[in-house]
């Protein structure tokens, strides 16, 4: 949990230091600084920002760098986390990082440490997009669930990378024995990636099937996820690019791979003749159902990264910490109302974001209904299997900022 955050020169957060709380809810005008905040704590975490990857575009205007500092507790000891955005004069972009004040290399370091989930009004265009945000989705759980999946991610892209280099050589065919050493390498490090994939993507549906019972009753057990290897996982994929050679040469790039791996949400229809199909989901839902559905795959997630802490199948040195943009803006009442229960009641720091001054009701309502019930299993699970000693006072409580070009004013603390 992040205890003490600091924000230097990132749009309009010129200088910005805040005490947040477990819940933390920005309440401002459009344009007032609430999600440059969000992206401030996304940026920490992985590296860059969910808006713009061009870091001049969310360094403030006329400044070379930004800078966010936080502070976390961890077991009743504070660690220090940093990065910084720089840009030169020619427009090229630099980035340094720190963790207790000693420089590292990896942005991994940070992000193992500070795991990050978000939920934006942007992100429920998800289902419609390519691939490589759900496969991003699975990749995020694989990460933090998965201790030896981040490693043979970083080989198998370094390999992908120099292959495709040597595809796009005009002198390609007289290479291809080079390409053949690339592609054993690069077919090894798939089958460990699609292993890591598929333990996770099982243990994730289960939490997913639930959430759905939630937000879309009428959809359940009729909605499923289903995960896509990007190549055929019967074969070895050292013989399968073997025999595509030729057609990733006219390509120029790696057609088949683990880097083609997607999670497609899928639903069973029956018609009217008693003909029973399967369609992807996006094709069928409306709008509305895809916002919510989109945030069952969320929801689902955060559970069952917190649940697997709570038994002991994962160590994080801190929960997820989710971030939730325009809360009410995609969502109706009834979804805002399970989305505020569920990441209430779960260890998780929260950061929400709203034009509308009545959530600041709702979360109160909600935070003393959990005090009052004691329903925070997993919260005290995942405290005890960490070996954390934090009090009941600290679990619960909340910060209400007020957000005005720039500037946040506590409201209200609890």
């Amino acid at each position: 949990m992040i205890n003490k955050l600091q924000i230097h020169q990132l749009r309009n957060l010129s200088q910005v230091v805040l005490d947040l709380a477990k819940c933390n809810l920005l309440i401002g005008e459009n344009g007032s600084g609430k999600t440059s905040l969000l992206e401030a704590v996304f940026l920490l975490s992985r590296g860059r920002s969910f808006r713009h990857h061009e870091s001049k575009r969310y360094i403030s205007h006329h400044q070379s760098s930004c800078t966010i500092w936080a502070t976390t507790s961890e077991q009743q000891q504070s660690v220090s986390l940093a990065i910084q955005k720089k840009i030169d004069t020619t427009g090229k972009s630099d980035t340094l990082l720190r963790f207790n004040e000693q420089p590292v290399a990896s942005q991994s370091v940070l992000s193992l440490h500070l795991p990050v989930l978000l939920i934006d009004p942007v992100g429920m265009n998800l289902l419609d997009e390519g691939s490589a945000s759900r496969r991003q989705l699975l990749d995020w759980l694989a990460f933090h669930m998965k201790s030896e999946f981040y490693q043979h991610w970083l080989h198998y892209q370094r390999l992908l990378k120099q292959r495709n280099s040597l595809l796009k050589n005009p002198a390609i065919n007289q290479n291809i024995s080079q390409l053949a050493a690339w592609d054993k390498q690069l077919s090894i490090y798939a089958k460990t990636l699609h292993e890591c994939r598929e333990e996770v993507f099982y243990q994730w549906i289960e939490c997913f099937d639930g959430m759905i019972a939630r937000l879309l009753p009428a959809y359940h057990n009729k909605l499923y996820l289903q995960y896509l290897a990007g190549f055929d996982t019967e074969h070895n994929l050292l013989d399968i690019l073997n025999k595509r050679i030729k057609q990733d040469i006219e390509l120029g790039y790696t057609r088949i791979g683990a880097h083609r791996a997607d999670v497609a949400v899928m639903l069973k229809i029956q018609h009217q003749n008693g003909q029973k199909i399967r369609e992807q989901a996006t094709h069928v839902l409306s709008r509305g159902e895809k916002k919510l559905l989109i945030t069952a795959l969320r929801l689902s997630q955060l559970q069952l990264i917190c649940h697997a802490v709570a038994q002991g199948r994962v160590m994080l040195d801190n929960p997820p910490i989710v971030l939730i943009d325009d809360i009410d803006a995609e969502l109706d009442a009834a979804a805002v109302s399970i989305l505020l229960d569920t990441v209430l009641s779960l260890p998780c720091q929260v950061i929400i974001s709203s034009l509308n001054n009545a959530i600041h009701d709702e979360i109160l309502l909600k935070i003393n209904q959990l005090n009052n019930t004691g329903d925070n299993n997993t919260n005290k699970q995942y405290n005890q299997s960490n070996g954390q000693n934090v009090s009941e006072n600290q679990q619960k409580s909340y910060h209400m900022f007020h957000v005005k070009q720039g500037e946040f004013a506590l409201m209200y603390a609890d």
